[in-house]
């Protein structure tokens, strides 16, 4: 699948770059998200999160209890937040127009990513919430029916002590029985399918995490080479294995990848390189958000569109807000 227009939407949202004093942006509703995917699939744990200028909130800990030692999302904000730090202050010493510009470009997909792999986590827990309201639902109409069998089979028992030759009241509790077991099997069954359901976009969590700090820690052209291939193999894994998609090959990931690397390896400064490279990393998180979302896609082209219109208005707002603090 090839990003069309992806050239334009991320010069867009470095065109003119402002001059960077000390940036500093509010991410509390970024927090929020991150408990709305905790309610359902587990609690998030510690408290005094961690706070810098530019400080992005990522889901450490959304699906269990926070260790002692760091998590995949943990060392990830920290790896993204040093380049935080490192693009301001790049910012702040040089001249160049060009160069303000790429350095723009890779501050607004830097803080992007931290949105996105939010919005990411905040989506499955979108998603584990509308499942299990529709499991509570069938719960309950199914246990109403167990109760019921189970009285009537009470009753049936007592009809039996009276009679034990009957055989029509044998043949009732037996079927009564019979009912009762795929009552049960049908309740565990639904517990387990949300599961399994959830699986694959969760075991993807922590994968897009330590691609994130790969991405913060990239000082080389080749380690961004290695984040692309990393982060499209991610989509292929997640389309391949959520079963909410009606075909495991919407995506055609390798020539993705190829045109990705390709546009990042013509460009000429590094960080012009780390904002092509920024880019594709987004619209994945985006490409994946979608195949999680209540409205999954059905087309490669609907995947497409849907992504690039997805990543432009989170760059675009980004580089807004930026800008705004700037000017403040």
């Amino acid at each position: 699948m090839k990003a069309s227009g992806q050239t334009s939407d991320r010069a867009r949202c470095g065109h003119g770059a402002p001059s960077m004093g000390r940036v500093c942006i509010d991410f509390d509703r970024t927090r929020d998200s991150e408990e709305t995917g905790a309610a359902v699939v587990g609690s998030r744990g510690g408290e005094g999160a961690r706070t810098t200028e530019l400080n992005v909130a990522f889901c450490g800990g959304a699906f269990s209890a926070r260790p002692i030692a760091m998590n995949p999302t943990e060392k990830a904000d920290i790896a993204l937040n040093t380049r935080l730090d490192r693009l301001q202050a790049n910012l702040r010493e040089t001249s160049s127009d060009t160069a303000r510009r790429f350095l723009f470009q890779s501050l607004v997909v830097c803080v992007g990513l931290g949105e996105a792999l939010t919005d990411y986590v905040k989506t499955i827990g979108e998603y584990a919430q509308a499942r299990y309201g529709q499991l509570k639902q069938t719960h309950t109409a199914l246990s109403a029916e167990h109760a019921a069998l189970l009285t009537s089979g009470n009753e049936l028992l007592e009809r039996l002590k009276a009679n034990p030759g009957d055989p029509t009241v044998r043949h009732a509790i037996e079927r009564a029985q019979r009912d009762m077991a795929a009552i049960q099997k049908n309740l565990r069954r639904g517990a387990d399918s949300l599961q399994r359901d959830l699986a694959p976009s969760m075991a993807m969590v922590d994968e897009l995490a330590l691609t994130v700090r790969r991405f913060g820690e990239a000082g080389e052209r080749e380690e961004l080479k290695r984040v692309l291939e990393s982060v499209v193999e991610h989509v292929r894994e997640l389309y391949r294995t959520q079963p909410s998609l009606p075909s495991k090959n919407l995506i055609d990931t390798a020539s993705w990848g190829k045109s990705a690397v390709s546009e990042m390896e013509q460009t000429t400064d590094f960080y012009e390189a780390y904002a092509s490279a920024g880019y594709q990393v987004v619209r994945a998180m985006e490409v994946m958000t979608i195949a999680v979302s209540p409205t999954p896609p059905a087309t490669a082209d609907e995947i497409s569109a849907r992504a690039n219109a997805a990543v432009a208005t989170r760059l675009k707002a980004i580089a807004e807000r930026l800008a705004a603090d700037v000017a403040q």
